[in-house]
């Protein structure tokens, strides 16, 4: 398995970060990254996602909420190229002092394609996250 990995602190508290998360409907106003997401957050759900990497082209696929715990944990799982390359999404929120978040967003790639598709593209993804990461710390610290 090959991964990608960001974290940044962000000013407010999990729950306020999680409202933000959660609110899928909004992300095309603000994420420069999961351009879209049509689905509920929940356990099991089941999402549309369009997502953007740097200047490359849209990506559209569907997902499969697989990692669920309000306030703390939001992940969900696809397969692309019938099963040759998987990924595993997630944020995962950690409460500091003076309310306060760490805030981690990741990926986790596995299949025959994982190694080259880590080798061509971890760094327009690292980069694409961080630019979401920061939108996100922008919109919650601001509110």
């Amino acid at each position: 398995m090959k991964s990608v990995a960001t974290e940044l602190v962000i000013d407010a508290p999990p729950e306020r970060v999680w409202a933000a998360l959660a609110d899928f409907g909004s992300y095309g106003a603000w994420n420069p990254c999961l351009r879209r997401i049509d689905g509920e957050a929940g356990p099991g759900q089941s999402l549309r996602i369009a997502i953007r990497f740097g200047s490359l082209p849209p990506i559209r696929f569907r997902a499969l909420i697989d990692r669920f715990c309000r306030n703390e944990l939001l992940g969900w799982r696809a397969a692309f190229l019938f099963g040759l390359l998987e990924g595993r999404h997630w944020f995962e929120l950690h409460p500091l002092d003076a309310g306060k978040t760490r805030f981690v967003h990741a990926e986790t790639f596995s299949g025959v394609l994982a190694s080259l598709f880590i080798a061509l593209f971890s760094g327009v993804i690292r980069t694409s996250y961080e630019a979401a990461n920061f939108a996100l710390k922008a919109i919650v610290e601001q509110k």
